[in-house]
């Protein structure tokens, strides 16, 4: 058999330019794959009227079809401007690829020299940019199939023209050289062919070798190069403003109603807590329908593809109120809060949120975080069988930010006048609307950067547990394996699993921190006041990785505060105080895995927890650290000397 580089030299000797690839895929690949490598400029056109310049043009058969033989619709992602600045670039190549000298997360320093066998490059620049390189060890028993992903270590510019580069230092599974391409090789050579996408990009090609080979990179030693460019900012925030804007203006001068579910006094469960409510709340309405488990439900948009108000509709809320609140000689603080994974907004009564409420004397008020909500799964599910109905779930996420900013509003009027008071008292108020401030946990530290990114109150947040971005994340979660389970059922190519991680991430975000991290902290890019953050992780956390929460870290370039138990390449140590940081507590668990393998789940029966994801929450060095961030806007060592919990550090 023929290798593919034999192929286009025996094809340019015969005067045959005919390229063995499909019209409608990359021609960058190898037959089987059609999308990779991904992303890439094959599938971007010129387009004058975006911010970028581009456009994506991908064919309606180019992604990949599911155990139903349906092919993704890509329409959704053809109106982005350029790719996601978080999700990885991956390719693969026949016979599969030895992980030996890629730059690991523990040895990101490597990909910025000379000596680094991948190279991302941001061309706009001229800067090589810190990456990692690894296989996806989940499909390690398939080669052919087996993604080498390049994930940059922190989020890329938007709008920046970048090349991704495979040197020949990267060897096959078996030691040997790898393939190379037939389509790059064409490209590289300067051997003209019928594959119509390849000639599209030949125009511009020989500046992309160009610029690598400045950088160190020359032609003689790539294996493969590509380029593609970013989503413009613009492009990605642009939804969101308009969103939080028009619901805004929607409840500007409206006192919003709301029906009380439940009402307990005090609350059954928890001895501390002097009041447990439910309810239902007005918010303005963004959705084609209001009802979970409506197919099709997506946001309504108006001519320049921005989110109508569609009425009003209710929304679920439930506050704790803790005892504190009513013998405090003045109103307490309020927090809005973010649940866990595909959660509600009851988890504000259990998950060690009541002890916190307690210990801070601050009313704790929480609401579904649509899109990802408990009553959103079947939708999820929906998506990971069927990508081209993934509108159900990041779409409706819109909505979810939406009304974590109408609830934040309705804390500082409708609720702190009429249903935070103490009716034995004359309705004496019991919270201080003025100080408003947000904590989540997980899931709600995750969405807690971009809550804070659109809401235009709240400039104070703890965010625990939480990271960026989902394509990072999620193979590093001992909770994704029986959602991915779903996927690879419905998508069995683990290649396409991994593709449909980073088409997902294009819409994610939108929503989740990788699209707004960059810029959280000023507020200027989506018109909010300057906010600070305090991220607490648990060293070796096994849901939301350590490794996605250094990348969110570098991206909003926070220091990590000192003295610490580790130090993540590419952060600053910073002793206390310091405006907005990266807090890490440990608890001697075993190290994570260095590859995007899940680990077990860790108890830390030091901090009295069964899950060290819940640690920082749970220690009274991480409560009393929050309750000083709030209170003052600093952020302090709280620990006895680094935060090691297994020594009574943290106590």
């Amino acid at each position: 058999m023929r290798s593919p580089l034999l192929l286009v030299a025996f094809a340019a000797a015969c005067g045959d330019t005919h390229l063995a690839i499909e019209a409608h895929c990359n021609p960058l690949g190898f037959d089987g794959h059609c999308a990779v490598p991904w992303p890439s400029s094959a599938f971007e056109i010129a387009d004058a009227s975006t911010p970028t310049g581009r456009r994506l043009s991908i064919f309606p058969d180019t992604l990949p079809k599911n155990f139903q033989d349906k092919p993704i619709d890509p329409a959704m992602w053809n109106l982005a401007d350029g790719f996601s600045p978080a999700a990885p670039m991956l390719v693969a190549f026949p016979g599969g690829v030895s992980a030996a000298g890629l730059p690991s997360v523990e040895t990101i320093a490597l990909s910025l020299t000379a000596e680094s066998p991948t190279v991302l490059l941001d061309l706009t620049t001229g800067e090589r940019v810190p990456h990692v390189a690894e296989l996806d060890m989940q499909a390690a028993d398939m080669p052919d199939s087996q993604a080498l992903f390049i994930r940059p270590a922190l989020r890329l510019v938007g709008g920046h023209h970048y090349a991704v580069a495979v040197t020949d230092r990267v060897k096959s599974a078996s030691g040997g050289e790898l393939p190379i391409p037939p389509g790059f090789a064409a490209l590289r050579d300067g051997v003209s062919t019928d594959h119509a996408l390849l000639e599209s990009m030949r125009p511009q090609f020989p500046a992309v070798l160009d610029a690598l080979e400045a950088a160190g990179a020359p032609r003689s030693g790539l294996v493969l190069a590509w380029d593609f460019t970013v989503a413009s900012d613009e492009f990605l925030t642009a939804e969101m403003i308009a969103a939080r804007d028009r619901a805004v203006a929607a409840i500007e001068n409206r006192p919003l109603a709301y029906t009380i579910v439940t009402d307990q006094q005090p609350d059954p469960h928890n001895a501390n807590i002097g009041r447990y409510i439910t309810g239902k709340l007005d918010a303005p309405l963004f959705l084609s329908s209001p009802a979970f488990g409506v197919d099709g439900t997506t946001t309504v948009r108006d001519d320049q593809g921005l989110p109508v108000v569609q009425g009003f509709y209710q929304i679920p809320f439930a506050a704790i109120v803790p005892a504190c609140a009513y013998t405090s000689p003045t109103p307490v603080p309020m927090i809005l809060y973010g649940h866990g994974l595909l959660g509600d907004s009851t988890e504000v009564d259990c998950c060690g949120v009541p002890p916190v409420a307690a210990e801070l004397c601050m009313v704790i008020v929480g609401t579904d975080m649509r899109g990802m909500s408990q009553q959103d799964t079947a939708a999820v599910a929906t998506a990971l069988n069927d990508a081209s109905k993934a509108d159900q779930v990041f779409e409706v996420l819109e909505q979810g930010i939406a009304n974590h900013v109408v609830l934040a509003h309705a804390m500082r009027t409708t609720l702190a006048q009429t249903l935070f008071v103490d009716a034995a008292q004359n309705n004496k108020p019991l919270v201080d609307p003025t100080r408003v401030y947000y904590w989540g946990l997980s899931q709600g530290a995750i969405f807690g950067a971009s809550v804070m990114a659109y809401e235009p109150t709240i400039t104070r947040a703890v965010l625990g547990s939480g990271a960026a971005n989902y394509s990072f994340l999620l193979d590093r979660s001992a909770d994704w394996p029986k959602y991915r389970m779903i996927l690879n059922s419905a998508y069995a190519d683990p290649l396409d699993d991994e593709l449909l991680l980073g088409l997902m991430q294009m819409r994610w975000d939108k929503t989740e921190p990788s699209g707004i991290a960059n810029g959280v902290l000023t507020g200027t890019a989506t018109g909010v006041p300057a906010k600070q953050l305090l991220m607490q992780i648990a060293l070796g956390d096994e849901q939301v990785s350590d490794f996605a929460a250094y990348w969110e870290a570098r991206t909003m370039n926070v220091p990590v505060l000192a003295p610490t138990v580790t130090s993540p390449w590419g952060l600053q140590e910073a002793p206390s105080p310091v405006d907005s940081g990266l807090v890490i507590y440990d608890c001697a668990a075993p190290p994570l895995p260095l590859t995007n393998a899940p680990p077990p789940k860790q108890p830390c029966s030091s901090a009295g927890t069964d899950e060290l994801h819940d640690l920082p929450a749970h220690v009274p060095a991480g409560r009393r650290q929050m309750k000083d961030f709030y209170e003052t806007g600093e952020i302090v060592n709280e620990c006895a000397g680094a935060c090691t919990c297994a020594t009574g550090a943290c106590m």
